[in-house]
């Protein structure tokens, strides 16, 4: 599978700070009014997202992109959650072009909508959910086929509920964003507890991830109303202990452009993703911190395994299956102690 290119040249482009990370986004606002065309790539750093940079168009007609989120190898992916211009459900899983911008479909497109999408680095699987009849549903997405399953449906939310974001942190903690109530909830598994309020009226288009890779900082962007007919579109942060929110910089201000008379922002995210940081000796199959002969005998139980196959069977380049490639990645790191 793709890896993530060098990204030093895109990012000369920001103004970047030490406490910055890379985040890339789909733009719902892309001109002219109405929006019907495709969502944009767009890409900026976390302190300064007003200077964010246009990667290119995803090229999907008349699709909003409601999650995306990088693996951990890098790897960018897009879950298309609903028609534009009609507001009928389409769903499918794309993988992101992170130079180009260009959605290209995984598999097959899915009867299942999902309202956001999140890595978990833990069991190495993407998680997707869905809020439907007041009930929110757990689901895995596999980033060969694209079929989603069925994991369960979430406890301790509000009844009147309406999931828009899910992350989760380097811990495997399930976070949700709550429309319904504008609250952040977290679980390590479906049962969920209240971690802190937005102080905002957010509307329907939200984006929401943690960067699990670096230091579990959560980040919200939040997309409402200011003052009438202004919107806010910025990007806040809060803490995984809670029940600490802050409100953040704008992605810039209202812009007003015929026919439309409203003060639309320029930027309208439907998922937030972060480059994730590499793990120091991708071989670490148990997670001991050295590549040792336990992880040699974990990738060769499951060695030959042509589908399916994930991070902890031994599938060191993420195409699903244990094969040669794999053991030649192992068998070059072995002996490695990781920090």
């Amino acid at each position: 599978m793709r890896k993530v290119a060098c990204l030093l040249a895109a990012l000369s482009f920001l103004t970047v700070t030490a406490s910055a990370v890379p985040m890339y986004a789909p733009n719902s606002l892309v001109r002219p009014y109405p929006f019907s065309g495709p969502d944009d790539l767009i890409m900026f750093d976390s302190e300064n997202p007003a200077d964010f940079v246009v990667i290119g168009s995803m090229a999907v007609e008349d699709i909003g992109f409601g999650g995306m989120d990088f693996d951990e190898y890098g790897n960018l992916w897009a879950y298309a959650a609903f028609y534009k211009s009609t507001g009928g459900a389409a769903a499918g899983l794309y993988s992101v072009d992170i130079n180009t911008g260009l959605a290209t479909v995984q598999g097959t497109l899915s009867h299942q909508p999902l309202e956001d999408l999140a890595y978990n680095p833990v069991d190495h699987t993407m998680y997707g959910v869905r809020t439907q009849v007041f009930t929110t549903r757990l689901y895995t997405v596999d980033l060969t086929t694209g079929v989603t399953s069925l994991v369960g449906t979430f406890s301790g939310l509000p009844a009147n509920q309406h999931a828009m974001g899910l992350a989760i942190d380097s811990q495997g903690n399930f976070y949700i964003h709550d429309l319904a109530v504008d609250k952040i909830y977290k679980g390590a598994g479906l049962e969920m507890a209240e971690l802190c309020a937005i102080p905002q009226d957010t509307n329907y288009s939200q984006g929401m991830t943690i960067d699990w890779s670096r230091n579990d900082r959560g980040y919200h962007a939040a997309i409402g109303y200011a003052e009438f007919p202004d919107f806010f579109s910025q990007l806040n942060s809060f803490s995984p202990t809670g029940p600490d929110y802050t409100l953040g910089p704008d992605f810039g201000p209202p812009e007003y452009f015929p026919p439309d008379p409203y003060g639309y922002p320029p930027v309208e995210v439907g998922d937030v993703a972060i480059v994730p940081v590499m793990p120091p000796c991708p071989a670490d199959i148990d997670g001991d911190h050295q590549v040792a002969l336990s992880d040699l005998a974990q990738l060769l139980a499951s060695y030959g395994t042509t589908s399916g196959a994930v991070y902890a069977d031994g599938d060191l380049d993420g195409d699903a299956d244990v094969d040669l490639q794999d053991l030649a990645t192992l068998l070059g790191a072995y002996g490695t102690a990781c920090q």
